[in-house]
């Protein structure tokens, strides 16, 4: 009987030490809470600076290139708590097959909105976005022996779509991985390329 009482005595003990730790637990939660942290969550400019590949999809690409490489840049304005507006150049290292080929490449610039995902008790976050603008081709000149390679230049609308995300490390710098599906339009109809790039996010 009495060891008994002695367990109903811990059990009760035990229950009213957890009823008095859960309150004392909410304020931190709260100041937990990103707002409380100086973390912005709109009406601020972000710069992203930004290098990784493309993998041709649509046939006229993959007949003629490898995978290549990306550099570029993103500049946004964070419009509310969901929805940003970006401006994206990049400058895609073309790789041809024909390895007497000259240098060719394109310099692509979109605009569009994106649309963050984030729950209020994390600073990271994924997004959506998608964008539409020119792509810039060109080609420099060269003589092989069986083809001459005249320089060219012409533009392209295309547009693109895709899904990333902004992993943070301080309240103004973070780690951007995005991926996206992007078509050029021509007048034979249009090709494809996916692209994956990563990259150091400045937030100002």
């Amino acid at each position: 009987m009495l060891l008994m009482n002695r367990l109903i005595i811990l059990i009760l003990l035990i229950f009213s030490s957890v009823s008095s730790v859960l309150p004392q637990n909410n304020p931190v939660i709260k100041t937990g809470n990103p707002e409380l942290k100086g973390y912005k969550t709109k009406d601020f400019v972000q710069l992203t600076i930004q290098g990784g590949f493309m993998v041709p999809a649509g046939d006229y690409l993959k007949n003629n290139y490898f995978n290549s490489g990306i550099v570029g840049a993103d500049l946004a304005y964070k419009v509310n708590t969901e929805v940003a507006l970006f401006c994206e150049v990049r400058y895609l290292i073309l790789s041809p097959k024909d390895t007497l080929a000259p240098t060719q490449g394109y310099i692509e610039a979109s605009v569009g909105p994106r649309f963050y995902f984030r729950p209020k008790c994390f600073r990271s976050s994924f997004f959506l976005e998608a964008g539409v603008g020119p792509y810039f081709y060109f080609q420099g000149s060269s003589v092989t022996p069986e083809t001459v390679y005249n320089s060219e230049t012409e533009i392209r609308m295309g547009a693109n779509a895709g899904i990333g995300g902004e992993l943070v490390l301080t309240n103004s710098l973070f780690i951007t991985l995005k991926t996206k599906v992007h078509t050029i339009f021509y007048p034979f109809g249009s090709t494809t390329f996916v692209s994956g790039v990563g990259g150091f996010t400045i937030r100002f």
